[in-house]
């Protein structure tokens, strides 16, 4: 019998070797595993003192993890009077977090059963707990003129101007954008060659003001390269870009024009796609263009902006 981390390791390889999941997802779902080896250490042996070197030889019976046992796992991440997680802060366990849990969770004993480990999925019927509906926060058309609304301003500079310019331009995700390659701008035909989550390649178009920006931070790039990455942007130090620098990069540019608390590249993410649907976009084009797997994950962006309910309202009432 294996242990229950020679379990977890084998069904992480799995997921990077032939789902390509990205590093962050693995990390997730290894920290979620971990915590379930840890319930099931301390309800399996009541007697004995969990640590984590205890956990490197603890070895469990598959057969015995049944559907009431991960339930039981799942309410326990959510007592927030629980004595076996009792460093946990509410952020930590929110709705959000548990529902990746239990998609862990799911796929954990899917690949299980499948490698025939175990006879049965214990987790196939775990119910996701309902989170509230949220809009997305996202910059207004007014600020981006605003921010980026002259080419020719000084007030940017020339890398901060060319991320602002291609997310905005773009929709892409912040590791998207950071391991962007020079090589992968067609400036013939105006496109990136994305590499977004699983390892998946997307054509994305970009438009005439990133493509201005991002010519004139090539100049200055081409001087700063004096290692010569493959990377599109470095820092004037010579260095690719980090996802830090890029954050605060972005923070910083957008505090001049908006007054959101978040203020982020998913926020320009959100702008993006919210803008091209206000302005009639097909949303399975957006849906294309963001990289999205499923189309219900896009339609988080289909709620109608304030802008446009003011329009519809002055167009349509009698007393407007």
């Amino acid at each position: 019998m294996k242990s229950f981390i020679e379990y977890c390791n084998e069904f992480l390889r799995y997921l990077s070797d032939n789902k390509f999941y990205s590093v962050n997802t693995i990390l997730s779902y290894k920290n979620d595993l971990m915590q379930l080896g840890k319930f099931l250490f301390v309800n399996f042996n009541p007697t004995e003192k969990f640590t984590d070197e205890s956990l490197n030889s603890f070895t469990v019976d598959l057969g015995k993890i049944d559907q009431p046992i991960l339930k039981s796992f799942i309410a326990e991440l959510s007592d927030e009077t629980s004595k076996i997680f009792p460093d946990k802060v509410n952020s930590q366990f929110s709705k959000t977090s548990i529902r990746r849990k239990i998609s862990a969770l799911k796929s954990f004993f899917k690949y299980l059963k499948r490698r025939n480990y175990t006879c049965a999925n214990p987790a196939s019927n775990l119910i996701f707990p309902k989170t509230p509906g949220k809009l997305p926060e996202f910059i207004t058309q007014k600020e981006f003129d605003e921010l980026l609304g002259s080419r020719d301003s000084l007030d940017l500079g020339l890398l901060d101007r060319a991320v602002i310019e291609l997310f905005y331009s773009t929709g892409i995700r912040l590791s998207e954008l950071i391991s962007l390659r020079l090589e992968d701008v067609n400036f013939s035909k105006r496109t990136i060659k994305v590499t977004g989550k699983g390892s998946k390649q997307r054509i994305v178009p970009f438009g005439e003001h990133a493509e201005v920006a991002i010519k004139n931070y090539i100049e200055i790039r081409n001087i700063c390269n004096i290692n010569n990455h493959r990377e599109l942007f470095i820092s004037n130090k010579g260095k690719p870009l980090y996802k830090v620098q890029v954050q605060r990069l972005v923070k910083k540019t957008l505090m001049r024009v908006s007054e959101l608390k978040k203020k982020s590249p998913h926020v320009i993410r959100h702008s993006f796609a919210t803008h091209l649907l206000d302005n009639g976009a097909d949303i399975r084009a957006v849906k294309d263009l963001l990289g999205h797997e499923n189309l219900s994950t896009t339609q988080v962006y289909t709620h109608v902006t304030p802008e446009k309910l003011k329009e519809v309202y002055k167009r349509a009432h009698p007393k407007a």
